[in-house]
């Protein structure tokens, strides 16, 4: 999947490696920054990209769904299978609602102090959502990567209920695991490998509680490898960026 983007006087290209012909793509006079993520080493840091590698939490779809089912922890399934006795939710495969799946997006983000990702980033993405009385509660947006189904983000309106509302709270927590099942469930029916729910870290206790949650619906360990590159013109805009951004922080906590 290729994402190209121009912004002011820059060019980027963003990968997520699917056997791209990369000696023709990679065309480092064409791009100021240039992003590739696979799941395989493809050696780009031999090129001059500079490389990162992740650990990530697959659900692997070999057997039966009732097998892949019976790999999650108890406790997971127990919360997934309450969502059936809740007549108010409902859960949509593929949602079209691209505009309020977003600001539910921005929405999560922002409660949690982090700037959100631009519109276009979902635009290549299938939602599954759930609702609750009609009102969106929580989205998985993938990316389709056959034969893998990549998380692109897991955000709900948890952060909104908070402690207001418990029980409301731990509704918001069982549909956002049956997203996740229907997910398994709808990549399984057509055939995919795994589905990928993104990097796993222990660093922060906050980082270990969803890298916890990934584990839970038997996840086992996979490898991302991304790859960048970034012209010198690009680079030196991040610096001053940097310096800038440093400048200011000083200012406000004098």
């Amino acid at each position: 999947m290729i994402f190209r983007k121009n912004k002011f006087f820059f060019r980027s290209l963003r990968v997520l490696y699917q056997e791209e012909n990369l000696e023709e793509l990679l065309d480092k006079s064409k791009y100021d920054f240039i992003t590739v993520i696979a799941y395989d080493d493809l050696g780009l840091e031999k090129k001059g990209f500079e490389l990162k590698h992740k650990k990530l939490a697959n659900i692997y779809l070999d057997g039966t769904i009732e097998e892949i089912c019976n790999r999650f922890a108890r406790a997971t399934w127990q919360e997934i299978a309450k969502t059936y006795k809740i007549p108010e939710l409902e859960f949509k495969i593929a949602d079209p609602d691209k505009e309020t799946t977003f600001r539910l997006y921005q929405e999560f983000e922002r409660a949690q102090g982090r700037k959100p990702w631009g519109k276009d980033s979902f635009s290549d993405v299938m939602n599954f959502n759930a609702y609750y009385n009609g009102e969106m509660i929580a989205s998985v947006p993938c990316y389709d990567l056959f034969p893998c189904f990549q998380v692109r983000a897991m955000f709900s309106k948890r952060m909104e209920v908070g402690e207001k509302d418990k029980e409301f709270y731990k509704i918001i927590g069982y549909a956002t695991r049956r997203l996740i099942y229907e997910i398994c469930k709808y990549g399984k029916e057509r055939n995919y490998t795994f589905v990928g729910l993104g990097s796993i870290n222990y660093s922060t206790p906050q980082k270990a509680n969803v890298a916890n949650f990934k584990m839970f619906f038997g996840s086992k360990d996979g490898d991302e490898y991304t790859y960048t590159y970034k012209s010198k013109k690009f680079a030196t805009l991040v610096k001053i960026s940097n310096i800038l951004q440093n400048m200011r922080t000083g200012a406000l906590l004098k």
